[in-house]
């Protein structure tokens, strides 16, 4: 169930916002990152992702955020942890506190992707390609956390 962008300002004035994470990894290990287009972190890569919905699981939030935001699908999905990640968020007045899970997940085939609004550009890296971009530090972490089967 969505709510209107009033009401979600409201509500991140106030509380954190449960989120999902997506750490992307294609068959030859490259991972997917997206450039930020919107607040919270305007103009870094940042993993695809989003809030998780009322009445949705975080696996549905998962699916739904992937084929969204990049017009793809994953073959799998694995629960990395649950972290707290708190961004400056201009357009709210007040940093936003996202409680976010990251999700390994690979996307088998050669991935042909579609970004909505959100993002202004994508890359697939090497994970040492990407380490040497300045990378938020919950980035950086996330990346450290791929699991070794889907590199």
């Amino acid at each position: 169930m969505r709510i209107s962008e009033e009401l979600y300002r409201e509500f991140c004035r106030s509380m954190p916002v449960a989120c999902v994470d997506l750490l992307v990894a294609d068959a030859d290990g490259r991972v997917l990152l997206l450039l930020r287009r919107n607040h919270p972190a305007r103009g870094q890569w940042w993993f695809p992702g989003g809030r998780v919905f009322h009445l949705e699981t975080r696996q549905q939030a998962v699916r739904r955020t992937l084929q969204e935001e990049c017009g793809l699908q994953a073959s799998r999905a694995e629960d990395l942890g649950t972290f707290d990640v708190i961004l400056e968020h201009p357009e709210h007045g007040a940093p936003h506190h996202g409680i976010t899970t990251l999700f390994a997940l690979r996307i088998d085939g050669a991935p042909s992707i579609t970004v909505d609004a959100q993002s202004s550009a994508h890359a697939w890296r090497s994970l040492e390609g990407w380490r040497q971009e300045p990378l938020h530090e919950f980035v950086r972490m996330g990346l450290s956390l791929l699991p070794e089967k889907l590199r």
